[in-house]
């Protein structure tokens, strides 16, 4: 058999190279390991920036909903204000009017309305006629007068008690204003805990990088209160009783056959200023004769007979030391207020309440909003990188390559805006304007503006 010979100087130089491959090896570990560490603090930094960058917006989102709810809940209880004021405006209406038909059953016997010679019958008054009958009747002047008693009682308790309502009102208003902000702080600093529940700490700046709220709305009192009464009226003449409780009730026959005549109903109630419902009725019978005078032309002449007379209000003044008072008015006005009717009644009346409406910068606005910017900030120890909380950490040399943040601290901001919308369209088709009458305020995200960024910028941290 044949055998190879190998030399002897050729096995001596292989011996020599074994583990040179090792060196290389050693070199390509390192390397590894370098990127690896590099990898694990890259991915774990893009996740803390992503969660603190989410945690943000959840922060100023729920800022955001408060702000909403704010601006929703003025808007809710200056509708209810606006639904007091329409219900004494309503009170002073039906007092007024019990009050006239007394006076009418007192004076309606002259026309003998149950006789065949009853005057609305030969003046053909058609629509009067029924009602004439019926306040002659005979126990007609005892159920007006206890009616009467009654209403007047009811109209001094119904506006006792939205004075009352009306300063529980404007307490709840000037309460929530107080303790919104720091309420807001706390919600915030507790939805920032609640995604790092069990995952280290994240604060949230005391002081916003940009903050609407405070000059958004304001306390509108005295004579800036014309807007809150132009609102009123509108609500109370949408009772047509409250408006206009006239009719009428006229024949055709010419003032030559001297049976022309007319009997009118009149009566309604406004808002006089800002500190006075008025009501008044009245009912009269106007007759036109056919005069001819010894020197001069014939002439139709006029003649009226008062028959019915009613008026009740709620005004600024002294209240009559007989009349019941309830509760303590804190309104513009330190006087108290009377309702009086023919008892003597009283209650105090406060005028037209103060209440929160948009400034007057917002107010020029067609679409005005309401931005808030909130910055978070988290410790670099806090995170799960090899420098932070991580159990994986590098040593030696390879502490060289493990992903330091430029900065000891993460920050996030975020920005959210309150829009007003009105969810469907106003069957009048006319355009909804932003108010605090009208609870259609909503909120969303939107960019941060670049004044905002600077704030954060200037206030240090790794954005």
């Amino acid at each position: 058999m044949y055998r190879h010979h190998v030399p002897a100087s050729s096995i001596k130089s292989l011996h020599y190279q074994r583990g040179q491959a090792l060196i290389y090896g050693l070199f390509t570990l390192i390397g590894g390991l370098a990127a690896l560490f590099f990898l694990f603090n890259t991915g774990q930094l893009t996740a803390e920036k992503s969660k603190l960058v989410n945690t943000a917006d959840a922060v100023a989102y729920s800022a955001g909903v408060m702000h909403a709810r704010a601006l929703n809940f003025d808007a809710y209880t200056n509708r209810a204000l606006m639904a007091n004021e329409v219900m004494i405006a309503q009170a002073v209406s039906i007092a007024s009017w019990s009050s006239h038909v007394v006076t009418h059953t007192e004076n309606i016997p002259p026309l003998m309305c149950q006789s065949s010679y009853s005057r609305p019958v030969v003046l053909l008054l058609v629509t009067y006629i029924p009602v004439c009958y019926l306040l002659s009747f005979g126990p007609a002047s005892a159920v007006a007068q206890s009616t009467d008693a009654a209403v007047s009682l009811a109209a001094t308790g119904t506006i006792g008690l939205s004075e009352t309502a009306k300063q529980a009102l404007q307490s709840a208003q000037a309460l929530m204003k107080a303790t919104l902000i720091p309420a807001r702080s706390a919600v915030m600093q507790a939805v920032a805990d609640a995604n790092y529940l069990g995952d280290g700490t994240v604060r949230v700046d005391e002081v916003p990088l940009a903050d609407d709220f405070l000059g958004f709305s304001e306390l509108y009192s005295g004579n800036d209160r014309t807007r809150f009464k132009s609102a009123v009226t509108q609500a109370a003449d949408l009772d047509g009783f409250v408006k206009n409780r006239s009719w009428t009730s006229k024949n055709s026959f010419p003032c030559i056959l001297g049976l022309k005549a007319e009997f009118r109903r009149r009566g309604g109630t406004e808002l006089i200023g800002f500190d006075e419902w008025k009501a008044m009725d009245t009912a009269s019978l106007h007759e036109w004769h056919w005069k001819i005078p010894a020197f001069g032309l014939p002439k139709c002449e006029h003649d009226e007979m008062a028959l019915g007379y009613g008026t009740q209000e709620a005004k600024h003044g002294n209240p009559d030391d007989s009349g019941a008072e309830y509760g303590n008015s804190r309104n513009d006005n330190p006087s108290a207020s009377a309702y009086g009717d023919a008892n003597g009644r009283s209650v105090q009346y406060s005028g037209v309440p103060r209440f929160y409406d948009l400034s007057a910068s917002q107010l020029a606005m067609r679409s005005p909003t309401l931005r808030f910017s909130i910055r978070l900030t988290r410790d670099k120890s806090q995170t799960r990188t090899s420098d932070g909380r991580s159990i994986i950490k590098p040593t030696g040399k390879l502490a060289l390559y493990d992903g330091k943040a430029k900065s000891d601290v993460l920050s996030a901001v975020s920005t959210s805006e309150v829009f007003f919308d009105r969810p469907s369209p106003r069957s009048d088709g006319k355009t909804e304007l932003a108010s605090l009458f009208n609870p259609f305020w909503q909120v969303r995200l939107v960019p941060t503006s670049s004044a905002a960024l600077e704030q954060a910028i200037a206030r240090g941290g790794s954005q």
